[in-house]
């Protein structure tokens, strides 16, 4: 397996920098790592906040023994939980997803995610390893770029929704018939995976996944049903999705506290189960938005606003604009006696959540409403 750095046109060799930065340096690092059994914490380091809440913690708890990874992914609450995997985890999460795709044989992968978190990681470097596939990959992916190198016989793509709303809207006049694209982080519309299969004559597989339970279903195209992984095993409790599998993570650090995950893991995601491989995603019961390909809580954002001198209460609605290429938009609407700037949301955003673009539009003097326990229930 080689890394091809597209950016400066030359293949990279496998190798520890200390100061990753660029994403072909983030790869290559992280299977230096891989390859070498030594542990690696994994985050991004863009996120002002999540470098401090990571500096906060006791940093003789973080590395655990028989562990290969920590990352660190956003909660509900909008406190990061670090979650440990292992060697295996990553190895079988490889070996699951290939099953899936049949006979289909690649000859490259070339991945447009950052190797961040656990999707760019095990789908974008791991799985190639796995199965000695050279990587492209270049700091900023057009959707044009993307085009041409679809078009290359066994290729796959290993990208987001965000690339596929793209593509559809350019429309190259090309076909990708034997290349495959993945995506995570967000469901792909049903009509824009059937316009792209339409136009392209190329599939979309989308993988349903979390940092701590790894590759749980996917669904190919304009399919509704998401189908388990092998050794994946599904149940609900009130509705809501836990899982039981090799891939689900042993330990993670939340509340600043190491603790055991006990299966079945209990997930947030509302859910009809159709047979024990089967299941429909109906939504979240969290508020949790997902930006640029990264996780936010609302929750985080409200008490952010709330710190600000003559703000009382603020409530985040996420509206979805599958229209949209960035499909998650917040509705901010505030109680207080000034008017919040979108300038100055943007500045204090920015500080917090680093370079990120968050789509938003602010609400200002709206009566926050709360329930007999003071949960936001609404506005008006």
């Amino acid at each position: 397996m080689k890394i091809y750095d597209m950016d400066k046109k030359k293949y990279l060799t496998i190798q520890k920098f200390d100061n990753p930065t660029r994403k072909v340096e983030q790869l290559s690092d992280v299977l230096y790592h891989f390859e070498n059994d030594i542990f690696k914490i994994i985050y991004d380091k863009s996120q002002p906040a999540l470098v401090k809440y990571i500096n906060s913690l006791d940093q003789d708890m973080l590395k655990q023994d028989d562990f290969q990874f920590l990352y660190f992914t956003s909660g509900t609450t909008g406190t990061p939980t670090g979650v440990y995997k292992t060697k295996q985890n990553s190895l079988k999460q490889s070996k699951a997803l290939m099953k899936t795709l049949g006979d289909m044989k690649f000859k490259r992968v070339v991945t447009t995610v950052p190797f961040v978190h656990i999707y760019g990681v095990d789908i974008g470097g791991v799985m190639p390893l796995d199965l000695d596939l050279d990587v492209y990959t270049k700091e900023n992916f057009l959707p044009e770029e993307l085009a041409v190198e679809a078009q290359v016989e066994g290729t796959l793509i290993v990208t987001t929704p965000i690339f596929i709303k793209a593509l559809n809207r350019i429309k190259k006049d090309v076909k990708f018939t034997n290349s495959l694209f993945l995506t995570a982080t967000a469901p792909v519309p049903i009509e824009d995976a059937k316009e792209f299969k339409e136009h392209y004559d190329c599939s979309v597989m989308q993988l349903f996944a979390s940092t701590e339970t790894g590759l749980m279903g996917y669904k190919q195209d304009d399919e509704s049903i998401l189908n388990t992984y092998e050794g994946v095993s599904i149940g609900e409790d009130d509705g809501m999705l836990n899982i039981s599998s090799p891939l689900v993570t042993q330990q993670i650090i939340k509340d600043k506290k190491l603790q055991d995950v006990i299966q079945p893991f209990q997930t947030e995601d509302i859910v009809e189960i159709l047979d024990e491989h089967r299941f429909k995603l109906i939504g979240r019961s969290s508020n949790l938005a997902k930006i640029a390909g990264k996780r936010i809580s609302t929750q985080q954002i409200e008490n952010i606003i709330e710190m600000i001198d003559g703000i009382k209460s603020v409530l985040i609605k996420i509206k979805m604009d599958d229209r949209a290429l960035k499909d998650e938009i917040l509705n901010i609407y505030i109680e207080g006696d000034i008017e919040l700037k979108g300038k100055m949301l943007r500045e204090i955003l920015k500080e917090h959540f680093g370079s990120i673009n968050i789509p938003f539009k602010l609400h200002n003097h709206k009566k926050i409403l709360r329930n007999s326990i003071g949960k936001k229930i609404g506005f008006e």
